[in-house]
């Protein structure tokens, strides 16, 4: 294996790893630093290692590394600006949609070239599948932010109250939440009560089975290559 392709399976485990790391903050809100971090890390980790990688014009490349920069600085800014500032939010939402829109098709584009299907390419699917809930958890905790009473019930008046660990379980809240919808679940459990987080909700419910549908037609297609190559070695 070359040292090129090794370096770039490694990037695709490293991927999955981090998201591991952002999903923490779910179950465990003490720890919801670790959420941030692995956010932060998976920005870091698309834009600036992998996205060098990709035989593309250079000026893409330097709009999406400095996308990658300008997210994890609105992250960062929302996170530890006061709870009353909440146009914070606003250019963590339009950022991190952006970004992780963008991540997925360069995502699902690597794996339509790779040329056979293995753990990391698996991994990096994962990983991939798995950003759009974190990012779409992410964009629904923005805009509470912005609009308290977007998703009911939440701890919201604990949250006005500035208990941060009020608010680290209303983030982890509509995490799960973003992943419900992501899976097409519905327990209905909370609900959308604005118009433009139902319609958040709905992009979501949508973009899902689309991931999983392109993903699994270029996991196919790779697989089935693979093996029509194995059957000509062998004649």
């Amino acid at each position: 294996m070359s040292k090129t392709r090794f370096r770039r399976e490694h990037h695709l485990k490293l991927l999955l790893l981090f998201t591991v790391i952002a999903m923490v903050g779910f179950g465990f809100p003490r720890l919801l630093w670790a959420t941030h971090v692995g956010y932060t890390l998976i920005a870091l980790l698309l834009t600036q290692v992998i996205g060098r990688e990709e035989h593309e014009p250079i000026w893409s490349r330097r709009v999406y590394r400095g996308l990658g920069l300008v997210s994890v600085a609105t992250l960062w800014l929302w996170l530890l600006t006061p709870l009353e500032l909440i146009n914070s939010g606003v250019p963590l939402a339009l950022s991190w949609s952006l970004l992780v829109g963008w991540s997925v098709i360069r995502l699902v584009k690597r794996f339509a070239v790779e040329p056979r299907v293995n753990d990391a390419l698996l991994m990096g699917a994962t990983a991939g599948y798995l950003h759009i809930g974190l990012t779409a958890g992410l964009v629904m905790s923005a805009l509470e932010t912005i609009q308290p009473g977007s998703f009911e019930p939440l701890v919201v008046d604990v949250v006005e109250q500035g208990s941060v660990l009020a608010a680290a379980e209303a983030f982890s809240a509509l995490d799960y939440y973003a992943f419900v919808c992501l899976t097409t679940v519905g327990f209905g459990d909370i609900n959308p009560m604005l118009p433009l987080t139902r319609m958040v909700s709905v992009a979501t419910s949508i973009v899902g089975p689309l991931y999983l549908a392109a993903v699994m037609g270029v996991l196919i297609g790779r697989f089935g290559s693979s093996l029509d190559r194995k059957s000509a070695n062998k004649r």
